[in-house]
């Protein structure tokens, strides 16, 4: 077994070369963050703005749109099933993605990998409340994405 990305987008949104990219984001991230799992899978879901809106009130009492969700397993860091590690699941919504890849002006592929990446550090444990967390979520984000060659032009 190894490492796995399952993609959901009911919705057929174009998400160019992004599958490719995901297994590469979640086995660098697990690669960089010195996470030691095995077979770990995750889930990312790209949703459209009334599916955001409805999960972040319903989930985070919160009444945005939000690019990024993350829901992590809540049993432990991961769910060990059939020996694989579920990681949990990052919703993206898929409009804003990319509104914000024209505002930030890289690729859609660019934003789409920031945001799974952003998500799955998430469910991994990382958080941005202090500066301290901050600096060390966002070096890893800079680390995965710079390994992969994955620029912000």
């Amino acid at each position: 077994m190894s490492n796995q990305v399952n993609i959901f987008n009911e919705q057929g949104f174009n998400l160019e070369d992004f599958p490719k990219l995901a297994l590469g984001i979640l086995n660098q991230t697990l690669k960089a963050s010195k996470t030691k799992v095995k077979n770990a899978e995750v889930a990312v879901v790209f949703v459209d703005e009334a599916q955001s809106l409805l999960l972040n009130r319903t989930y985070r009492n919160k009444d945005y749109i939000a690019d990024v969700l993350s829901f992590a397993n809540q049993d432990e860091v991961s769910v060990k099933s059939k020996d694989i590690s579920d990681l949990g699941d990052v919703y993206v919504c898929y409009p804003k993605a990319e509104h914000q890849a024209i505002e930030y002006q890289h690729s859609l592929n660019r934003e789409l990998s920031f945001l799974f990446l952003h998500g799955l550090l998430h469910n991994l444990g990382y958080d941005h409340e202090t500066k301290e967390e901050e600096k060390v979520m966002f070096q890893l984000q800079k680390t995965v994405l710079t390994t992969l060659k994955i620029f912000r032009n």
